[in-house]
């Protein structure tokens, strides 16, 4: 055990700095890969090895990354620096109640145009078994990715190259760790700044709230989960819906983040979220 505390150690105080945060995620998910492998042999099905892998490399990330700032910050209060504290529990939960609204307002903005062409045929068709599934997917992808880009990644940029440097880093490795499955250069374009501007957006977001990061999982899963929601039996895309209004298409589900409706959208929040927050930019993320 002291051997695994001391490589740790030497891994997190690396020179320079920033190779042990490029390799921090990397290694943990092949970490988790190979903690998931020996699930095969109690016939575990293959296709959801990768999931299964995910979440604990996110385990091992929770549970790694209180040393991580400590060691390498002499920081210990760790969640608070990352914008989750257990402190004004209805304060967080109006925090997070008010993102998973403004995500609906976002994508209602996406589906307006679209709907107002003809686009978008109702189905109406309602499953207990996806509500549940929406509500857990956002959840998961809205707490987890936040925490690590806009919270840890976020928070460890700040310390090397300041806070507006920090953003644009952190939400160009938030655009370009996402897979793309449409090959179209158009779409790769329109995806890639979709995510970067999400990302910026979601770091202003944080920004105006003090450091907390309840609203950006609220906005980030909120976004995700009714998505998926609405897509999953509620409405149906026609087959001659152009993906620059509706975004690049999946298995006949587009991702509203690439649509040219979307980009507009975010690229004025960050115009506006930008130009409020300027007098914070400043100031530290810790006095939630």
């Amino acid at each position: 055990m002291k051997t695994i505390i001391i490589i740790i150690k030497s891994f997190f105080l690396l020179k320079p700095r920033f190779l042990s945060t490029i390799f921090f995620i990397p290694i943990l998910y092949g970490i988790g890969w190979a903690l998931s492998q020996p699930l095969l042999l109690l016939n575990f099905e293959k296709e959801n090895l990768p999931l299964i892998g995910t979440i604990l490399t996110f385990l091992l990330f929770i549970f790694l990354i209180p040393y991580w700032f400590y060691i390498r910050q002499n920081i210990s209060s760790t969640w608070l620096l990352l914008g989750i504290t257990k402190q004004k529990f209805f304060k967080n939960f109006i925090n997070f109640s008010q993102g998973i609204l403004f995500a609906l307002v976002l994508i209602i903005l996406i589906l307006l145009p679209l709907l107002l062409k003809n686009y978008i045929s109702w189905i109406g068709e309602f499953s207990p078994s996806i509500l549940l599934n929406s509500i857990l997917l956002g959840l998961g992808v809205g707490f987890a990715e936040e925490i690590i880009f806009r919270g840890w990644l976020l928070e460890e940029l700040k310390f090397e190259y300041g806070t507006k440097i920090s953003i644009a880093l952190q939400a160009l490795v938030f655009s370009f760790v996402h897979n793309l499955s449409n090959d179209i250069f158009w779409n790769i374009i329109g995806m890639r700044l979709g995510f970067t501007l999400l990302g910026i957006f979601l770091s202003l977001v944080r920004i105006r709230n003090k450091g907390s990061l309840w609203n950006c999982i609220g906005i980030h899963g909120g976004l995700v989960g009714i998505w998926f929601f609405i897509n999953n039996g509620l409405i149906e895309f026609k087959e001659n819906t152009p993906s620059f209004l509706a975004g690049p298409f999946t298995e006949n589900i587009p991702n509203p983040i690439g649509s040219f409706s979307a980009i507009l959208i975010l690229l004025i929040l960050c115009i506006f979220y930008a130009k409020k927050s300027k007098k914070k930019f400043s100031t530290t993320f810790n006095c939630i």
